[in-house]
This record gives structure tokens, sequence and C-alpha cells, in this order.
């Protein structure tokens, strides 16, 4: 699949919401992420065509696997870079919606190499979680 922001955040939310609700319809991405049915509806076409999603009876939107584990790649991306800036002070809502620009632009190196030395910054410092700034 062609790299897109607009794409890649569709499938994060899919993700979330399957997680938080544990199915996810279109009207349920159209809420979440404050836009039109119509574009749910053309942003789904272009996942089904890329063999993102595929459709269960009654609507439900399902990922393939190749769609699943490109959406946790995603949201891995954003989950991490928004623990970096709130580690170095950012505000959660201002890291949340800065990580959410930033995980588009970042490659798998700079992801990995950045995962690696934060697991290693966590190691040394005896702790599972960065410790937030204040």
């Amino acid at each position: 699949m062609g790299k897109s922001s607009s794409l890649e955040d569709y499938m994060k939310s899919i993700l979330i919401l399957s997680n938080r609700n544990g199915s996810v319809r279109s009207v349920d991405i159209a809420e979440e992420l404050s836009v039109s049915k119509p574009s749910v509806s053309n942003a789904m076409k272009r996942l089904r065509k890329a063999n993102m999603i595929c459709f269960a009876k009654g609507g439900e939107i399902v990922f393939t696997e190749e769609g699943r584990v490109f959406a946790e790649r995603v949201y891995n991306k954003h989950s991490l870079l928004s623990r970096v800036l709130r580690f170095m002070g950012v505000s959660k809502e201002t890291a949340d919606k800065e990580a959410c620009l930033m995980e588009h632009a970042i490659s798998d190196e700079t992801y990995e190499c950045l995962d690696e030395f934060i697991n290693a910054h966590e190691a040394a410092e005896g702790s599972k979680d960065i410790a937030v700034a204040k």
C-alpha cells in the first residue's frame, strides 16, 4: 500500500475501535475521526482494494492479516513517539497530536532505532516505562 497519512489514520482508528468495541463499522470510524460517511466509504474502498481490510456479514470492517500488521505498526509508532514527547515534558494532549503527525514521517528504520534506544534507557533505569518529566 502506498504511504498515505490519511489511510494510515483510518487504519489506526480501525485498530483502536476494534480493540475498544470488538467490532467496527463505517459509522464508528466517521464519528471517531470526525469525518463524513462518504469520506470513510472512499477510504474503505481504497483499503479493501489494497487488501488491508475486508467486510464481514453485516458490514463489519475486519483486517486482513497484512492490514492488522500494518495498523499495529502505525499504532506502535504513534505510541512510542507520544511516550518520548511526554518524557521530554510535552503535555499529553500535545504529545498525542504531534505523535500523530510524526508517525507518518518517520521511517521504519528510525522507529526501530528509537524503540531500541528507549528500551535500552528503560533497562538502564530499571523501569518498564520512561518516567514522565515534570
